[in-house]
């Protein structure tokens, strides 16, 4: 079997980290601040319509992603990951999974992130970012492995999205990026509370 992961709000919890760099900014830019609860349940793809739901003008946006972008850059030490992400990671590898994280993230970047994590070296084939749905394509297709022997574990309905474009299972994992209430809406995915109980429910 085949495990594609979403890097941030599924292996990375850094919603804590994402509110504070986005009130910080909106504070210089006049906008209101926002909290966790408020965040997980109004975020959506793409990005920047969450931040138009927020009031972030079309003019202002292109700053304040930038200005987003390097606090969240600068302050990356502060994030940490999920409380069984490894566990999960590490139970996968020995049961004989393959496991690549796919992530909408750059590239550089991404791969500089998780290479902070020690306890996560060695366990994937491979990192990718940008296009995850062509890029999950491609690594299925290079490595031979079959779509229907896959699963994405994500924590957004984008994510299911992208399992539907590769067509693989999705499983959806709490405590990311939004709500669980957002979550169930999905059509046709499992929520589950924990990566501990992804492993539990995929046999690892």
């Amino acid at each position: 079997m085949t495990i594609l992961w979403d890097w941030n709000g599924t292996l990375l919890s850094d919603v804590p980290l994402v509110v504070k760099i986005n009130n910080e900014v909106f504070a210089r830019h006049g906008y209101r601040l926002t909290s966790e609860e408020e965040y997980r349940r109004i975020f959506r793809f793409p990005v920047k319509d969450y931040y138009t739901d927020i009031g972030v003008t079309d003019e202002d946006f292109p700053l304040v992603a930038k200005e987003w972008n390097e606090g969240y850059v600068a302050n990356f030490h502060l994030a940490q990951l999920h409380q069984t992400a490894a566990e999960a990671v590490h139970r996968f590898h020995d049961a004989g999974f393959h496991q690549a994280i796919i992530s909408a993230s750059q590239v550089d970047q991404l791969r500089a992130q998780v290479v902070k994590f020690p306890e996560l070296n060695g366990m994937f084939g491979d990192v990718y970012a940008v296009s995850k749905v062509q890029l999950a394509k491609d690594y299925l297709s290079r490595k031979g492995y079959d779509p229907a022997d896959t699963v994405f574990l994500g924590d957004t309905s984008h994510d299911a999205e992208v399992a539907r474009a590769i067509g693989c299972r999705c499983l959806l994992i709490s405590g990311g990026h939004q709500c669980d209430a957002v979550l169930r809406q999905v059509p046709g995915v499992e929520v589950l509370p924990s990566l501990r109980a992804a492993a539990d429910v995929l046999g690892a």
